[in-house]
């Protein structure tokens, strides 16, 4: 009888098999006897790895073999070592590994209870595959580790008043993340859920929960709306460095809590760097791995080329820490907003110029003249058209004026990725997540402007597809927003306007 025991997923398989069996798998039915195990179809194998299902079919039969740098992802999804899956034998953890393993482990297990918590027992198909698969892709990253900690620091932070913000746009595109509290981003698809009976219906044709009417639940409950609709594949890759934004006065509080997390776990270093430009106070901290070689990670980086390559290397937290004073933690604050509040909040928006702070040569009116009812993905969408580069004048103001709706221009990074992986996935592209992953970074540093986009890139969206108006919208943006981001902005702006609201009401009583 050997035993596999995979703690980073907090799954354990047993089975019995001899070493001239192994011997006779072929690399194909290795891989798929792998994938089984792990519950894995091989649509979502294709989806962890960067490529299409087909291309999986392929290894698996045997008609092809993956690239090396395929097989390391492999490696790591499945956590075996490359020569494992090289000569189809079966590994098991080394002993540094396990102390890791068993603090990871409890965070996903914290994240699962809440899971149970808020949908009840019978949780619905599509909610465990999610967590399934963010489970499997974080169980070798190190960021779940940060993600912990973030939901830790959250729960430290409530009922302060103290200014923190994380950033990083792939924690927040985690279902596993959110249900820890280390972000205000719910990425299902909208949805009502019941939190007397844990009735839950989806609607992934709408933008976000907000956007349902307000229902009652057959038990005479509220039905909660909640759901953003951002896809798992917007994690991809997993950054090694994240960044929160925290005021002067919660530095303590931050620096107690990173030393009481990791406390007793040798895993973390902080690093003063020198020679810094930086206006802002910054402290960087990196989680140094049990049997790595640690030299690289000293108490002081001396210039911001050798802190790049320690970033590149390990996963690190920068904590950058000014005077800003705005509301805290806005997680708590209760969005299940009625369609009479949404409308209010936009009227003053635009009032009051809330949606062109950062350029105030935007003119919005052609919107603001047709929605008199706005969704609240519209309001997300029209606040990502003022936030970026380019992305309204003489780019999405055009295409809106020439017929084409709000919901169909591009305003921020995740709905591009999603629409594009759909298109090029759709087409058997070799390596959808991987291509279509390149294109958006390209897309939000404006790589693609002043006729700069690869011709191999544009015959492969044509390919795929993708309409020319919208080809040539992204030939224009030099910088595009993460649709995360704006999420928590629009959350941060409307809590600010309400509670002021209240304060005013107050004073007048």
């Amino acid at each position: 009888m050997n035993k596999l025991k995979r703690d980073g997923i907090d799954v354990q398989y047993q089975y019995q098999v001899t070493e001239d069996i192994m011997r006779d798998y072929s690399f194909g039915n290795y891989i798929s006897t792998l994938r089984e195990r792990m519950g894995l179809s091989q649509y979502q194998l294709g989806v962890l790895v960067g490529v299409s299902d087909k291309a999986v079919s392929k290894w698996e039969n045997g008609a092809s073999k993956p690239r090396i740098n395929t097989i390391k992802k492999l490696s790591r999804i499945f956590d075996v070592s490359v020569d494992e899956l090289l000569t189809c034998e079966y590994g098991t953890f080394t002993g540094e590994r396990k102390d890791l393993f068993t603090m990871k482990k409890d965070i996903v297990k914290l994240a699962e209870n809440k899971m149970r918590e808020l949908y009840g027992d019978k949780i619905p198909l599509f909610i465990l595959n999610r967590f399934k698969m963010e489970k499997i892709i974080l169980a070798e990253s190190d960021e779940l580790l940060w993600i912990g900690f973030f939901g830790f620091l959250q729960e430290k932070m409530k009922d302060k008043d103290y200014y923190f913000e994380i950033r990083d746009s792939q924690i927040q595109a985690s279902l596993l993340a959110w249900l820890l509290g280390a972000t205000e981003v719910n990425p299902l698809p909208a949805h009502y859920y019941c939190p007397h009976c844990k009735k839950i219906e989806f609607f992934p044709d709408k933008g976000c929960g907000l956007d349902l009417l307000e229902k009652m639940c057959k038990c005479g409950t509220k039905f909660k709306r909640d759901g953003f609709g951002i896809d798992v594949m917007n994690m991809y890759p997993l950054s090694k460095w994240n960044e929160i934004h925290i005021s002067k006065k919660a530095e303590k509080l931050v620096t107690d809590c990173i030393e009481e997390y990791f406390a007793g776990t040798g895993v973390l270093q902080k690093l003063l760097v020198e020679n810094s430009d930086d206006k802002d106070e910054i402290s960087r901290f990196v989680i140094v791995l049990y049997g790595m070689n640690n030299k690289s990670a000293t108490n002081r980086v001396h210039d911001w080329r050798e802190l790049c390559q320690i970033m590149s290397e390990h996963s690190g937290i920068t904590i950058v820490t000014n005077e800003r004073e705005d509301i805290g933690n806005i997680r708590e604050a209760d969005m299940d907003l009625a369609q009479e509040q949404i409308n209010e909040y936009y009227q003053f928006a635009i009032d009051n110029d809330e949606f062109v702070s950062f350029n105030s040569k935007i003119n919005l009116d052609c919107i603001y003249q047709n929605i008199r009812k706005p969704k609240y993905s519209d309001l997300i969408d029209i606040l990502g058209l003022t936030k970026g580069t380019d992305t309204w004048n003489d780019n999405g103001e055009v295409l809106y004026k020439s017929g084409k709706k709000l919901d169909e221009l591009i305003t921020n990074r995740e709905d591009v990725y999603s629409y594009l992986y759909r298109k090029l996935n759709a087409k058997c592209c070799d390596n959808p997540s991987g291509q279509v992953y390149e294109i958006k970074e390209n897309l939000r540093k404006g790589k693609y402007t002043s006729g700069r986009m690869p011709k191999e890139i544009e015959e492969l969206l044509v390919e795929a597809d993708v309409p020319e108006w919208y080809i040539d919208s992204m030939k224009k943006i030099r910088y595009l927003f993460p649709k995360t981001n704006l999420i928590m902005q629009l959350k941060k702006k409307m809590i600010m306007y309400f509670n002021n609201k209240d304060k005013q009401i107050q004073k007048s009583k």
